[in-house]
């Protein structure tokens, strides 16, 4: 794996970023926020139709993962 393959953020990891900072779009944060509302069961239901929620599930489930993801996008904007 390539140092640039590493510090590579993926369009839905930008999305999950602007959801965060409250800059993401009407459609996303409803979505979102109806991922987070929802039990395991629905939350699997919502990720097979939306599989872009691939990223709140790593959030909620694998510890360090935001940590990790804010320092891609802190190595990223250093590279510019």
């Amino acid at each position: 794996m390539t140092e640039e393959t590493k510090l590579a953020v993926q369009a839905d990891e930008w999305e999950f970023i602007y959801y965060k900072r409250g800059t993401v779009g009407s459609f996303r944060t409803g979505l979102y926020d109806l991922y987070w509302k929802a039990d395991f069961i629905n939350q699997t239901k919502l990720e097979s139709v939306f599989p872009e929620l691939w990223v709140l599930r790593q959030y909620s489930q694998e510890s360090g993962y935001w940590e990790d993801l804010q320092a891609r996008v802190a190595a990223l904007s250093q590279k510019k």
